[in-house]
C-alpha cells in the first residue's frame, strides 16, 4: 500500500499544469500620476484534476518609460502558514534593464494549500501598482515564468500572453471633410486670381 501512494504520488507531480498567467487590469482612461494596477492571476488549475501551487516567479518586461513601479501585494492563497512569519515573497525593481521581478514561496504543507485552493480553478497571485509618467502605449512581456505544486515539482507549459495599455485618450484627429478642402482651394483660387488682376 505504501509504494502504490508513493507511485501515486509521484505520478500527480508529473502532470502538466497546462496552466496560464491572466492579467486584469481596470478599463479606464489613465493619465499622468494616475495608479495603473496589473492583477495577475493563475488559471486553469482545475482542469480534471486539481492542482495546488506553492511558489511561482515570474518577469515582467517593458521596454518603454511610461509606468513607475510603485509596489505589489501579493494574493492569500499561497501565503497560509499559521507559523511561520518568515517573509516568503520578493520583488526586484530593475528598472535600468527594463525588467521587474516577481516571486513568492509557500511555507504551508499540503493540507494548508489544500484548505486555500481547493476547488479554484483561478486566483489571484499578485497585484502590481504602477504611477502614469508619461502617455501612450504601454507594452509588457513575460520572461522566466515559473510555477511549482505543493512538493516543489515545476509545472511544464505555464502561457501568458503579452499585453498592453493605453495610457491618456487616444484621440483620433478626423479628416477634413472634401467640402472643406474644396471651399479652401476656391479661396486660394480667387485671392490668385485677384492678386493677377492688380
Amino acid at each position: 500500500m505504501k509504494k502504490l501512494l508513493i507511485l501515486l504520488a509521484l505520478w500527480c507531480t508529473t502532470i502538466t499544469a497546462n496552466a496560464s498567467l491572466i492579467v486584469d487590469i481596470e478599463d479606464k482612461v489613465y493619465d499622468i500620476d494616475d495608479t495603473l494596477t496589473v492583477n495577475v492571476y493563475i488559471s486553469d488549475l482545475n482542469n480534471g484534476f486539481q492542482k495546488f501551487v506553492s511558489e511561482f516567479s515570474f518577469n515582467l518586461l517593458s521596454e518603454d518609460s511610461l509606468l513607475t513601479f510603485q509596489q505589489a501585494t501579493f494574493g492569500t492563497k499561497l501565503d497560509v502558514d499559521m507559523f511561520t512569519f518568515i517573509p516568503s515573497d520578493k520583488v526586484v525593481d530593475n528598472s535600468a534593464m527594463n525588467n521587474l521581478f516577481i516571486s513568492e514561496f509557500s511555507y504551508a504543507n499540503s493540507f494548508d494549500l489544500f484548505a486555500a485552493q481547493d476547488g479554484l480553478s483561478r486566483f489571484l497571485l499578485a497585484s502590481i501598482d504602477f504611477k502614469v509618467a508619461d502617455l501612450g502605449l504601454a507594452q509588457f512581456s513575460w520572461g522566466d515564468i515559473k510555477a511549482s505544486n505543493e512538493f516543489g515539482v515545476a509545472y511544464n507549459d505555464i502561457t501568458a500572453d503579452d499585453f498592453s495599455v493605453q495610457l491618456g485618450s487616444q484621440v483620433s484627429v478626423p479628416e477634413p471633410s472634401s467640402i472643406a478642402i474644396f471651399a479652401l482651394a476656391l479661396a486660394m483660387l480667387v485671392r490668385l486670381t485677384r492678386k493677377a488682376q492688380h
